[in-house]
């Protein structure tokens, strides 16, 4: 193989394994969540969350779905953040992965799902404390 195409393929090829290698958090319609792959500190990490578990504030306008649902998340007991696990594409809301990044050093992963709509109704999974909890590796 040439040096021109081994400059081509090669980071290709990392960063394919890199993408293959990067643990799921899944949430399914029912049941408990489940993990693919190792969580560690300093590491992405998706998250997959079924639309069917959180039912609720549904509100749509025109026609249109109105709401959202995004996962809260915090490391090692600090500040919320989110991101988005649907999206919209017509009038039609889906489930979207979410990708998160665990700090260097961090040793847990909290999170919860918020979903709301236009109409001010809000509606969180789990519905109540305690909220899922995960360990990152080092």
């Amino acid at each position: 193989m040439s040096s021109k195409l081994c400059a081509l393929v090669l980071p290709l090829l990392l960063a394919t394994s890199a993408l293959a290698q990067t643990p799921v958090i899944s949430f399914p319609a029912s049941g408990p969540s489940t993990v693919t792959g190792t969580l560690r500190a300093g590491q992405a990490l998706t998250v997959q969350y079924d639309l069917n578990r959180l039912k609720t504030c549904r509100a749509t306008y025109s026609g249109m779905d109105t709401w959202f649902i995004t996962v809260e998340y915090r490391f090692d007991y600090g500040t919320f953040q989110s991101a988005y696990v649907t999206s919209q594409s017509s009038y039609t809301r889906y489930a979207v992965p979410a990708t998160l990044t665990a700090p260097v050093g961090a040793r847990t992963l909290e999170m919860r799902f918020k979903n709301w709509d236009r109409g001010s109704c809000i509606a969180y999974d789990p519905s109540s404390w305690p909220i899922y909890t995960f360990t990152l590796q080092q």
